[in-house]
C-alpha cells in the first residue's frame, strides 16, 4: 500500500511539474509574441497613415530679393495642403542654404529668409520637409545679372497671382480686375476651360501672369471667385481678395486661396 502511495505522489508531482514548465515557458512566450504582433500591426498602421500624409503635402513656394541688388532673399512659403508641414531643408543649386525647422500649418503662409553670398547667374530653389518631399519654387528660375559689375540686379522673367478654389463641387468664375483691365473673367475654372457652366468636382486652380515687371512699384488688383447659386453667380465668402504685387521687396507670384464650398 505504501508502495502504490508513492506512486501515486510522484505523478502528481510530475503533473505539477508539467504545469509549472507550461506557464513558465510556453504561456509566457506565447504572450511576448501577441505582444510582437501587436507592436508589427501598430507599426505597419503607422507608416501607413505617415505615407498617406506625406502624399498629401502640398505647399507652393516663391522666392524673391529683398532688393534688386541684395544678396538676401525670401521664400514665401503656403501650405495648400490640408496637413501641417515641416520644412527642414532649403536647398539653391544643390547647395543647403536653411536647416533651422520651419512649421507651416494647413492653408496658411510663413517667410523664410536666406543669403546668397556674390550671387551670379541662375538659381533654382528647392524646399524638403520632414516626410521627406521635396517641393521646387514654383516661380520661375530667379537670376542675377552682371553684365555691369558695379550694379547687378535680380530678375524674374514673370509676375502672376495663383487661385485656388477649396471646393466639393460647383459652378465657378474667377475673374481679375486692376485699373486698367476691363471686368472679363480668366481662368474660369482648371485647365482654363471656356464652359463656365460645368460643374467642378474638387479643388480649382488658375495661374493669371501679369506680364509687367513691378521694379519695387506696388501693382494692385482684386480676385473675384464667384460661385454659381440658382442662375446667377455670386462672390464666395471671403472676396473680393485684394491683392499688391511688390518685387523686389515682396514674391513675383501671390497665391490667394478661397472657401468655395
Amino acid at each position: 500500500m505504501c508502495r502504490r502511495r508513492r506512486r501515486g505522489v510522484s505523478t502528481i508531482m510530475g503533473t505539477l511539474i508539467f504545469v509549472g514548465i507550461l506557464f513558465t515557458s510556453i504561456i509566457p512566450m506565447y504572450i511576448v509574441m501577441k505582444q510582437a504582433d501587436n507592436i508589427y500591426i501598430r507599426n505597419v498602421h503607422e507608416i501607413g497613415v505617415s505615407d498617406q500624409d506625406r502624399a498629401r503635402e502640398a505647399i507652393e513656394a516663391n522666392v524673391y530679393p529683398g532688393a534688386l541688388g541684395s544678396p538676401n532673399l525670401y521664400i514665401n512659403v503656403t501650405n495648400t495642403g490640408v496637413v501641417p508641414v515641416d520644412i527642414v531643408r532649403v536647398w539653391v543649386n544643390d547647395e543647403v542654404k536653411n536647416s533651422t525647422p520651419t512649421p507651416v500649418a494647413s492653408q496658411k503662409s510663413t517667410i523664410i529668409p536666406i543669403t546668397i553670398a556674390n550671387p551670379s547667374g541662375s538659381y533654382i530653389v528647392t524646399l524638403t520637409t520632414k516626410r521627406g518631399n521635396s517641393f521646387a519654387a514654383t516661380s520661375e528660375t530667379l537670376s542675377y545679372n552682371t553684365s555691369d559689375p558695379n550694379n547687378g540686379y535680380w530678375y524674374t522673367p514673370s509676375l502672376g497671382i495663383h487661385i485656388l478654389v477649396i471646393n466639393a463641387q460647383g459652378k465657378f468664375q474667377i475673374w481679375v480686375q486692376n485699373s486698367t483691365w476691363n471686368n472679363s473673367p480668366i481662368g474660369r475654372t482648371f485647365a482654363y476651360i471656356t464652359d463656365t457652366n460645368a460643374m467642378e468636382h474638387g479643388e480649382i486652380e488658375c495661374t493669371q501672369l501679369l506680364d509687367a515687371a513691378a521694379n519695387g512699384i506696388p501693382h494692385y488688383y482684386s480676385v473675384y471667385v464667384q460661385k454659381k447659386v440658382g442662375n446667377s453667380y455670386s462672390n464666395v465668402q471671403g472676396t473680393p481678395v485684394s491683392v499688391v504685387i511688390r518685387w523686389p521687396g515682396g514674391s513675383p507670384v501671390i497665391n490667394v486661396i478661397a472657401d468655395g464650398r
